[in-house]
């Protein structure tokens, strides 16, 4: 049985990988690769799993969550926060070499964590920040690499839509993922401010200050009133979301429609919400809910083929088997989320590995909410690496009138070593990912 599941394992994996070099849709390709296999090594029966694993699939209750967060995101992306909001910080740090790309990074941390989806932050930030950037003389490179960088943040700054189906898959506390989460993102974060701090000294014509005449428009009563108004509003929705959790008032997913309710409200006050407002917010949420539940779907129909034919608990034996150790483990199977994080949407890779990996790595000693991290902080690093990193192509997709690949890839090689900096310091120290959940959710 440990053979053959092997076997059917290779084959499956060597279809999804065709199917997906030769064009066809991410849902597409795992919904066809688990049917195919099924037919051949299971028969017709296959096809009673389609119902059970796709529809009983969406109907999870904490899954709720992913198309609020959706719409909590879109409301505030809509509305002009972000927009509003860089206007005034660049002003604010407009004095400082690398004030406007420290204050694209804090923008980015800010709505990474209302948006989730890292197509979605990169290409929202690219539109916003490219061209200003570019018009104050910044360095094309610095330029792409503090928006691509700080868009992925998204999938590790709470509330993160990779976060919730990574604690649906594994059966895990999405806000101790949440709380995981957070520590590594914030430390992000602040090493991605470290770097433009210290490359707008040491190359001065990389990230040059705001002309006098510029600055000498704005009032600084003009100026800390329009942070006031244009940053409130996030901080309360991210605060209403995670104070929910952190109190134990409710689960993530009625946290999530509390912080839809939250980004409303702000939307209304701040006069910020029409027709055409709604309508946008209701297609962009609508447009990412359904592929995100599309992609999930037929690659938990995927899993649930895998495991039937018996390929899981042949990997599972493998992998333990290995005279590896458990350190070693961690390394194998962080090396291959990498390489998958490379070829998939991160949706695929969630649903194909941690029905495997999970298991494993608390077999071997490790906690699951501390695993589940660390694979968040690994993809991150997938999708900045190159040739392949997806967010590279999400920023050339709006930047390439501007900025050439190969300049955006020189831009990007310097927050992936500092990504892989924090993955190492996490790896050392555990307790960066393991001390805030631990004080706050028992």
């Amino acid at each position: 049985m440990t053979a053959s599941g092997l076997t059917i394992a290779a084959i499956m994996g060597v279809m999804l990988l065709v199917f997906i070099f030769s064009g066809y849709y991410l849902f597409a390709a795992l919904g066809g690769a688990a049917i195919i296999s099924g037919l051949v090594f299971w028969g017709p029966n296959v096809f009673q799993t389609i119902y059970f694993s796709i529809f009983k699939y969406c109907k999870d209750y904490n899954l709720l969550a992913v198309p609020l967060f959706v719409l909590m995101g879109q409301l505030l992306n809509q509305s002009g926060v972000a927009g509003r909001l860089f206007d005034n910080l660049s002003v604010a740090l407009g004095r400082q070499r690398g004030g406007m790309a420290v204050a694209a990074t804090l923008i980015a941390i800010l709505f990474a964590a209302t948006t989730g989806i890292v197509g979605a932050s990169v290409v929202s930030m690219g539109l916003l920040f490219t061209k200003p950037m570019l018009d104050a003389k910044y360095n094309k490179s610095l330029t792409a690499g503090v928006i691509i960088a700080g868009g992925t943040l998204g999938i590790l700054i709470p509330p993160s839509i990779m976060l919730v189906f990574m604690g649906s898959a594994a059966n895990v506390s999405v806000g101790k993922l949440f709380y995981g989460a957070m520590t590594p993102g914030v430390l992000l974060g602040a090493a991605y401010i470290v770097y433009v701090k210290v490359i707008s000294i040491v190359k001065k014509d990389y990230a040059p200050p705001m002309p006098d005449e510029v600055l000498s428009r704005y009032s600084k009563k003009q100026i800390a009133w329009g942070i006031i108004v244009n940053v409130l509003p996030v901080a309360i929705v991210i605060f209403s979301v995670l104070g929910a959790i952190w109190l134990g008032w409710c689960p993530a997913t009625e946290a999530a429609a509390l912080g839809v309710a939250a980004s409303f409200l702000i939307a209304l006050c701040t006069h910020s919400i029409n027709k055409e407002v709604i309508r946008k917010t209701l297609v962009e949420s609508i447009k990412l809910t359904s592929m995100v539940y599309a992609v999930s779907a037929f690659g938990n129909l995927f899993v649930t083929v895998f495991m039937r034919l018996g390929c899981s608990s042949a990997v599972t034996s493998l992998f333990v088997n290995l005279p590896l150790g458990k350190w070693g483990l961690f390394a194998l199977m962080m090396a291959v989320v990498f390489l998958l994080g490379f070829l998939m949407d991160w949706i695929a890779v969630c649903m194909i590995t941690i029905p495997i990996f999970v298991p494993i790595a608390t077999q071997v000693g490790f906690q699951a909410e501390y695993f589940l991290t660390m694979m968040a902080v690994i993809m991150q690093t997938a999708f900045l690496s190159p040739p392949m990193a997806a967010s590279i192509f999400y920023f050339q997709g709006v930047a390439k009138d501007h900025i050439t690949t190969a300049e955006t890839i020189r831009g990007v090689w310097p927050f992936m070593g500092i990504q892989v900096v924090v993955f190492v310091l996490c790896v050392i120290f555990p307790q960066i990912v393991t001390w805030l959940p631990n004080m706050i959710i028992s």
